[in-house]
């Protein structure tokens, strides 16, 4: 876990200081190793419908919408920004816009208005003090006598993406990657410095939101002089929103640094280009979620890597780990203080599960939320039980032979309800058949409807049911099973 100030910094522009947004990643695990698949309804003004006047080419009119904007921009002590222009396009950047999304570009206005701050002319100059910090006191100087001049104060955003949302409806969308590419964009994770008073820097962002989304706003989040928010369309306090979930949420939890909601569920072959594959579907589960934790006054952002701490549990206990999709490209999804910011997880599942529930890891703490109108079913009761300690119990519920491979249905199930578990599959589980043990075919392993999670960490207090594939003509007698505070062999007859 990583916890930096979560501030702007305003500062002189000789002695440029750089203050991060904090960002508070959650979600550690202990390592211990060993040796609804409709009606109509009322149809809304789209985004897209109520913007397509700033759409104009003509140059007079342009620059008549960039005065009233910029009229209309908000700001704090020490910046002004205004939205000078906005359009919705459903491809954008070489992206297309999913189904029922649309991009919004807004080209932006930053001016730094920041005081000129005094400053004692010798330390501009970097003159030595040799007088231990009495200064011209020492020389029979008084206040007076010392000369001040005024400088710059630089306003810097350490990284865009963690100061800059667009607000609609009630929920924040963060930049997207996009941003980069686009003429006048920059990159999302860069800092944006404009250093003098007067200053004024133009730049143009991307976001993707529903299409149908009425009431939207530009949010910047500055806990040193304020935040800003910028009306863009419709009503500003509805696209704020009122700091609860949006209306229609399916489940609803929170942990001490997390409140999140569950808004719907998507099935599909295919996600960001990437086919499910055979016998598999994509589950695109709609997240909101709103940081509560805080570093004194101010607050923090909430990273979670969803490939190690979201999932979702379909019918019999099987567990699924989201996957590494484009959306994020590898990185931890987010949840800004403020206001509930929206995200998109998939999950590769069984093309035959249509119940799930999805799984939430914030530290230690695990929470379950609905995504389904049925729950899915329980774990079955196992045929045998091995009580490995205070740690865990290996848990077996039958086997099957498939051609020259031995298929075992397991589970685990973790008794220390405040630590994870890493399971090492090949060192902690081997078959016996005859006078060999043998360790797990990792290839016909991943071919199963239900293989292990990947990776293989069990949540704390949460049951997990996988299978494993042994490949062997033999007949198998046991399953040998090298636990964290003991050995023991199950019987398979």
């Amino acid at each position: 876990m990583r916890s930096t100030p979560n501030i702007l910094e305003s500062v002189p522009s000789r002695n440029l200081l750089i203050a991060m947004c904090a960002v508070l990643a959650l979600g550690a695990c202990e390592r211990r190793q060993v040796g609804g698949r409709g009606g109509d309804a009322e149809k809304r003004p789209t985004a897209q419908e109520a913007v397509a006047d700033e759409r104009e080419d003509d140059a007079d009119a342009g620059r008549q919408d960039r005065s009233r904007v910029a009229e209309e921009g908000t700001s704090n002590k020490a910046i002004l920004l205004a939205v000078v222009s906005s359009r919705l396009e459903a491809n954008f950047a070489g992206s297309h816009a999913p189904e029922g999304k649309v991009f919004v570009a807004l080209q932006t206005s930053w001016q730094n208005i920041h005081p000129k701050q005094e400053v004692e002319k010798s330390k501009l100059e970097g003159k030595r003090d040799q007088t231990r910090g009495v200064g011209g006191f020492a020389r029979g100087e008084t206040a007076e006598d010392q000369e001040y001049v005024e400088v710059d104060v630089a306003y810097m955003i350490p990284k865009l993406h963690d100061h800059v949302y667009l607000l609609a409806d009630g929920v924040a969308y963060a930049l997207d990657e996009g941003t980069e590419r686009i003429d006048g964009g920059m990159d999302p994770a860069s800092e944006l410095l404009i250093e003098k008073q007067g200053e004024v820097k133009e730049l143009e962002v991307l976001f993707l939101v529903p299409e149908d989304a009425e009431h939207l706003a530009l949010q910047l989040l500055d806990y040193s002089y304020g935040h800003v928010l910028v009306p863009v369309r419709g009503k500003t306090k509805r696209a704020r929103g009122n700091g609860r979930p949006p209306k229609g949420c399916i489940d609803e939890k929170a942990t001490e640094n997390l409140e999140i909601a569950t808004q719907g569920i998507d099935f599909s072959d295919a996600y960001e280009g990437r086919p499910a594959g055979p016998g598999r579907t994509f589950a695109i589960v709609d997240l909101v979620g709103m940081s509560l934790s805080r570093g004194g006054e101010v607050r923090n952002i909430v990273e979670i890597d969803p490939t190690q701490y979201l999932w979702v549990t379909s019918d019999g206990g099987f567990m699924h780990y989201a996957q590494p999709c484009d959306g994020t490209r590898g990185r931890p999804i987010r949840f800004t203080p403020e206001v509930f910011q929206h995200q998109m997880v998939a999950f590769l599942i069984p093309d035959t599960a249509d119940r799930l529930r999805l799984g939430v890891r914030e530290r230690n703490a695990v929470v379950e939320l609905d995504v389904t109108e049925r729950r899915p079913k329980e774990m079955p009761r196992a045929r045998a039980v091995h009580t490995d300690g205070d740690v865990m119990e290996v848990l077996f519920f039958g086997s099957r032979r498939q051609a020259n491979q031995v298929i075992l249905d397991l589970g685990i199930r973790p008794l220390a309800k405040e630590r994870g578990l890493e399971i090492q599959l090949s060192a902690q589980f081997m078959l016996v058949a005859g006078e060999r043990e043998l360790r797990m075919d990792a290839g016909a392993t991943g071919a199963l409807p239900h293989p292990p999670p990947r990776p293989f960490i069990v949540p704390p207090g949460t049951p997990v049911r996988f299978e494993l594939a042994f490949t062997t003509d033999d007949i198998p007698t046991g399953l040998r099973v090298r636990g964290f505070r003991s050995e023991t062999t199950i019987g398979l007859e």
